[in-house]
């Protein structure tokens, strides 16, 4: 990205992760997104990111090792929430196309055991001059 300037990844906590396949009644849905907004705000807050002005995210997924082909934007359901995180704890001031790139999907290596997990790489960029 020509405009890039410092980068953060955040390793996000192990537990249940939102598919767009995935057919959950609302509120257990709900359940899952509020868990993973919060755990992106505290995640955010004890890493004492900064406040940015715009920023390009990365979501990389680390997916169960099994072996088949994985599609990341299924997981854009999880990385929505995530974002909506990050603008609770202040990182930028909306998730609006003024303030944010992406988010992005990726693939990153897949995790040992257990279930998959999620990274976020936030990207600073120059704001867009009004």
């Amino acid at each position: 990205m020509p405009d890039a300037g410092r980068s953060w990844t955040l390793l996000m906590p192990y537990g249940e992760l939102l598919t767009s396949n995935q057919r959950l009644h609302h509120m257990a849905a709900y359940r899952v997104q509020r868990r993973l907004r919060q755990e992106a705000a505290e995640t955010a807050r004890a890493r004492g990111l900064p406040k940015l002005e715009r920023a390009a995210i990365f979501y990389v997924l680390h997916p169960r090792p099994i072996k088949r082909n994985r599609d990341p934007g299924n997981w854009s359901v999880s990385a929505k929430a995530y974002v909506d995180g990050l603008v609770d704890a202040g990182l930028l001031p909306d998730d609006n196309s003024t303030h944010l790139a992406g988010p992005y999907p990726e693939i990153g290596p897949p995790v040992p055991s257990g279930g998959a997990r999620m990274s976020l790489v936030i990207v600073e960029l120059t704001p867009i001059e009004p």
